[in-house]
């Protein structure tokens, strides 16, 4: 057997020896001896191990097994190819059909961190709704995921009412449908028609409290937008009950201390109504944002801090998607108010990331194979032999295509050791205090 490279050890000063399995998640604290001992194996990860000689009793060798700290010879390059088999395998599918659909890529806000911009406010038109309708239907798929987006794509509601009558006319089945809004214009009477449509999740953002949101989410005419947005979220609890609200809190170095506030406003007012909160990092994605961005990799250490100082128990490592984002699905289609498709959210509204369009006129092929398999982590060689590959993703696959197509700069790591210790020790903390 090996000591599995997918091992992490690390010793803290306040809770010594630790050591984590990132493909297990088997999480497990340490003697000093035994520390050194495995530490020692680590250094060696390419000679077997009689695990008789390190002198464990049967119980802590059958736990640390079962937690996949030794492993078989090859079974950590067989899971490295597993992922990629189960991540192409449904990024190629063709099974299922998900769009993203944009009727307008206008919005009514002006957000500094904001990647959409100096856009077009064209909005789609009933003859483009038509095409895409057929378009559907040509490709043989009787219900489709569909998601709404901009822009915002309320500014376009009489459109979206227009493209549901006629999926319903045609028999497309919106198996799964949601929305990406800013929430200011889901006033009663469009959650009272939206609810008649089985919109069954939206994601609204938040950024942090009434002061510091009204600062984050600027309307293009400056009046305030905290108050409207809370008010047109309580229209969706109260008519549309089966939809889940997620709520997306945008962190930047100017509000990051105002997120306990609105934690605990937003617990205290909703508790027990069908909302989450996720926190997201702004990041520069398109070289495009205003406030001070922090690196992913801060978002650790700021979980930490949110636990310990409020006890506010937020997810600081994203789950990995086995099926990938939109640029990675060869049938998740983001279209646009014209009729174009992109591959990704950001892509949306430049024409050099245009992969075709729903008219069949043309396509961009270079885009769609480097985008699914040439800007990913099976295609680069730092992943395979990474501890925490099986806890990422691989970094934004855009991001990704810009710095080897562009020498855009971009770390696609967000996990770094010294961050992973205080993970870690944050681990240990929750793990004693119960």
């Amino acid at each position: 057997m090996r000591f599995s490279k997918y091992n992490y050890l690390a010793l803290s000063k306040q809770y010594g020896g630790l050591l984590y399995n990132t493909r297990t998640k088997f999480f497990i604290s340490l003697t000093r001896g035994l520390f050194d001992q495995l530490t020692e194996l680590s250094l060696h990860k390419d000679n077997n191990i009689t695990i008789e000689s390190l002198g464990l009793t049967d119980d802590l060798t059958n736990t640390l097994i079962k937690g996949k700290v030794f492993v078989g010879e090859n079974e950590d390059d067989d899971f490295f190819y597993l992922k990629k088999f189960l991540r192409y395998n449904q990024a190629f599918t063709k099974e299922e059909l998900s769009i993203v659909l944009a009727p307008t890529l206008a919005c009514n806000f002006q957000c500094p961190y904001c990647y959409e911009n100096n856009l077009p406010s064209n909005i789609i038109k009933e003859n483009t709704i038509d095409s895409i309708i057929s378009f559907i239907k040509n490709k043989g798929h009787k219900s489709i995921d569909l998601c709404w987006h901009g822009g915002e794509p309320l500014l376009a509601f009489k459109q979206i009412c227009t493209f549901l009558n006629k999926a319903k006319e045609n028999n497309i089945k919106i198996k799964s449908h949601g929305m990406i809004t800013n929430g200011f214009l889901l006033d009663e009477d469009k959650c009272k028609i939206l609810g008649q449509y089985n919109l069954n999740k939206i994601q609204i953002t938040i950024d942090g409290d009434k002061k510091w949101h009204n600062k984050s989410r600027v309307h293009k005419s400056g009046q305030p937008t905290y108050d409207t947005i809370i008010n047109n979220i309580e229209n969706v609890f109260k008519y549309m009950p089966n939809c889940h609200v997620l709520i997306r809190v945008n962190i930047h170095s100017e509000n990051q201390n105002s997120f306990p506030q609105l934690y605990h406003t937003l617990k205290d007012k909703w508790e027990g109504k069908n909302y989450s909160l996720r926190i997201e990092f702004a990041n520069n994605v398109n070289n495009s944002c205003k406030v001070a961005c922090i690196a992913e990799t801060h978002k650790i250490d700021y979980a930490r801090s949110l636990y310990e100082k409020y006890g506010i128990d937020v997810e600081a490592i994203a789950q990995p998607q086995i099926g990938g984002c939109a640029a990675s699905c060869i049938n998740t289609l983001i279209i646009g108010p014209m009729g174009e498709i992109y591959k990704c959210w950001v892509d949306v509204g430049k024409e050099d990331r245009v992969i075709g369009d729903i008219f069949g006129n043309h396509t961009n092929n270079n885009i769609l194979s480097s985008y699914l398999v040439g800007s990913d982590m099976f295609s680069d060689p730092k992943c395979k032999n990474c501890t925490f590959m099986p806890l990422c993703d691989g970094g934004c696959i855009v991001r990704r295509y810009n710095q080897k197509h562009y020498n855009i700069p971009y770390n696609p790591c967000p996990i770094n050791e010294k961050d992973f210790l205080s993970w870690m020790e944050l681990q240990y903390i929750k793990i004693t205090s119960k």
